[in-house]
């Protein structure tokens, strides 16, 4: 090598390091910049990872880092209606031992320009659709296009979050009809939809449920400012809710039709409470069934305890501790909801009986809450949705334009 190519060199290799240098310190300056613009004993979240794929998705990391309740551990595109855009979301909760568990959901948003201020959110929270882990709506492809209303929510300006529920989907048990376990999961969700910033999400938030969602949409409501002062919770909506499970476990366990709800009702309330043993309830045949739990949806789980009640019951449930506290703290209506509801229900109803939804409404109708019951005249179950649907929007465009509520009490 020539003296004028060992110069050229020398002085690449100058530069270079040069380079590595100005890096370095721009490196230095730039994580010392995130840690002066981060308040003092403010925890600094990390960005969410990248998303799996098939089932891997519902598996939260290994050593998951301990985060706040809804914070996303990842989300993934998903299918969604014409103009709107939708993501499959695995985020954080708390169980209700406190410990931060993963949950899943789909959060859906309009596509066109948002408004000053950002979308309010809706936050759906589904009825029974079993426990087994292949019951999870998030996990049916057109999932987006079953929820209620979804088309005019996405055109008026809404964005949907829907959360799975605690064990649904992800690992471990769902406490079926759990209320408190349903609520944070329906409440946290409304907290991811905004840490998705193609939502532009603002913590206006209404929570709308029916059967099992109506239960969760309730307890949601009444723990909000505790468990979710963040959220500016206008309104809750909830369609035939379950609202007394002290007398509706041990009536449904009377009755063969109902006896599935009763099987899933005590694997869910054994998930949240483990001093409640399934095995105290159920008969010894009973008991070798229950696979099917884990592996079917509520349907095939009705049918096959279609059976001589004393076949599947051992014990009446009302009968056996602790599951008749369990039912107290899962009933609704033991503390006031700051927020006004709607509260709707069909008349022909034979899954949620009037006469349960009556009494909850005058139940909180005595601590003051503010309570519209309106009811429908020949509707059953699965119709009265959409028996509601009108309702429902105008009172929620009525939460948003501060509107006094209306009250039945």
């Amino acid at each position: 090598m020539d003296g004028a190519s060992h110069g050229a060199a020398g002085s690449a290799r100058r530069t270079v390091r040069g380079r590595r240098r100005a890096a370095a310190l721009a490196l230095c300056l730039g994580v010392a910049a995130v840690v002066l613009a981060t308040p003092a004993g403010a925890t600094r979240r990390e960005s969410p990872r990248r998303a799996p794929t098939g089932r891997a998705f519902y598996l939260a990391p290994d050593h998951m880092a301990s985060a706040q309740p809804g914070d996303l551990i990842w989300s993934a595109p998903f299918r969604a209606v014409p103009g709107a855009q939708a993501w499959k979301v695995l985020y954080h909760s708390r169980a209700l031992n406190g410990s931060d568990i993963a949950v899943s959901g789909v959060v859906v948003a309009p596509t066109d320009a948002p408004p000053a201020g950002g979308r309010p959110v809706i936050s759906w929270a589904h009825g029974t659709h079993g426990i087994a882990d292949q019951c999870a709506p998030s996990r049916t492809a057109d999932m987006v296009s079953r929820l209620p209303s979804i088309g005019k929510l996405v055109a008026q300006g809404y964005v949907v979050a829907a959360t799975d529920y605690e064990g649904l989907g992800t690992p471990e048990t769902h406490p079926y009809l759990v209320g408190e376990s349903e609520a944070r999961g329906v409440l946290d969700i409304a907290r991811v939809a905004r840490r998705l910033p193609q939502t532009h999400a603002s913590n206006s938030t209404l929570v709308w449920g029916q059967s099992q969602g109506g239960q969760a949409a309730l307890f949601a409501g009444e723990i909000a400012p505790s468990y979710a002062p963040d959220l500016q919770l206008l309104g809750v909506v909830s369609g035939a809710p379950v609202t007394d499970t002290a007398a509706m476990f041990p009536t449904a366990a009377t009755i063969p039709g109902t006896l599935g709800f009763v099987v899933m009702g005590m694997v869910g309330a054994q998930a949240a409470y483990p001093s409640a043993k399934v095995s105290d309830v159920l008969t010894p045949a009973a008991q070798q069934q229950l696979k099917i739990v884990d592996e079917k949806c509520y349907g095939a789980v009705l049918s096959a305890f279609k059976q001589p009640v004393d076949h599947v019951i051992a014990r009446n449930p009302s009968d056996v501790p602790p599951f008749p506290a369990i039912f107290a703290s899962d009933t609704p209506g033991r503390a006031p909801t700051a927020a006004p509801m709607l509260v709707y229900q069909g008349l022909s109803d034979d899954v949620v009986y009037q006469v349960f939804t009556d009494k909850y409404v005058a139940k909180v109708c005595a601590l003051g809450d503010t309570v519209a019951y309106t009811t429908f005249s020949g509707k059953d179950h699965y119709e009265e949705n959409d028996a509601a649907q009108n309702d429902v929007l105008e009172w929620m465009r009525a939460r948003l334009a501060t509107l006094p509520a209306p009250s039945t009490c």
